[in-house]
């Protein structure tokens, strides 16, 4: 009787330590998934959000708000020109963030023209907090064969530091094509697709790479990208970081290597 006991006690250890055993490798390299999708989605978030401030500011001298001031260093409509854009120390935009610090846009010609180039570093810029270092380009290639307009957009040297402490880099080239709003004045129903890869290193140190598999999808009038797929290596392991099906919400999923998904709740 005792024997049996035992036996049945180990049985019921061994199966204890596999279950154990499993759901550690089910959930293998989350945190890192979960922490590098943060990073990614932040560094895409800050992207199109300030992109859009710039649109704006230029169309609409600030789109009618107290903040931003902005500044140019030619008469307004003169090609080439630097435009400052001043946040001050807390702008609270719509949307809800509050951008501080100054944008300093160079463009050599109407960033609608067929060969415009903008380029945008930052002097002391944060976006809810985070400070944000490094150069943005982007450079109209014009019209593409289906009649859309086309543009590469690069970030380099591209640095977030988060209020812990903790800091993402990358680097970027993006194709990005408007696929919606495209052929009016204003900038407020454009839709952009965007394809590429980037490189980075997450606030772990570790190295990562993202490329879109399904083209993002952001809608000037949605805070978030509202879809497609980013595959992300973190060191040897992948996932994938899948943005929604076109609903303006922030929330994402992870999918790992080994097919298990996570919801996870993307950056405000």
């Amino acid at each position: 009787m005792k024997k049996s006991i035992l036996l049945l006690a180990i049985l019921f250890a061994g199966i204890s330590i596999f279950q154990s055993c499993k759901k550690s490798s089910d959930t293998d390299g989350l945190d890192a998934a979960v922490l590098t999708s943060e990073d990614v989605s932040a560094q895409e978030d800050y992207a199109e959000q300030t992109d859009m401030d710039i649109d704006i500011a230029l169309e609409e001298r600030g789109g009618g708000e107290s903040c931003p001031t902005f500044t140019f260093a030619q008469p307004e409509g003169t090609w080439p020109n630097t435009i400052t854009i001043d946040f001050g120390t807390a702008c609270t935009r719509p949307d809800g963030r509050v951008l501080s610090g100054k944008l300093i846009v160079n463009q050599t010609d109407e960033i609608r023209n067929a060969g415009a180039v903008r380029t945008i570093t930052h002097d002391a810029f944060y976006i809810d907090g985070i400070h944000v270092e490094g150069t943005r380009t982007w450079t109209n290639n014009g019209k593409n064969a289906a009649g859309l307009w086309s543009y590469t957009k690069t970030a380099t040297d591209m640095k977030m530091t988060f209020e812990d402490g903790s800091s993402a880099m990358w680097n970027k080239t993006r194709t990005s094509v408007l696929i919606e709003g495209g052929e009016t004045a204003t900038h407020l129903d454009n839709v952009w697709s965007s394809t590429g890869t980037a490189t980075g290193v997450n606030r772990n140190g570790k190295n990562f790479t993202a490329t879109i598999t399904e083209p993002l999808i952001k809608e000037a009038s949605c805070r978030w990208i509202t879809s497609g797929i980013l595959e992300v290596s973190v060191e040897d392991r992948t996932h994938s970081l899948d943005f929604g099906d076109g609903n303006c919400d922030r929330f994402g999923k992870i999918t790992l290597a080994n097919g298990y998904t996570y919801s996870i709740r993307l950056r405000r």
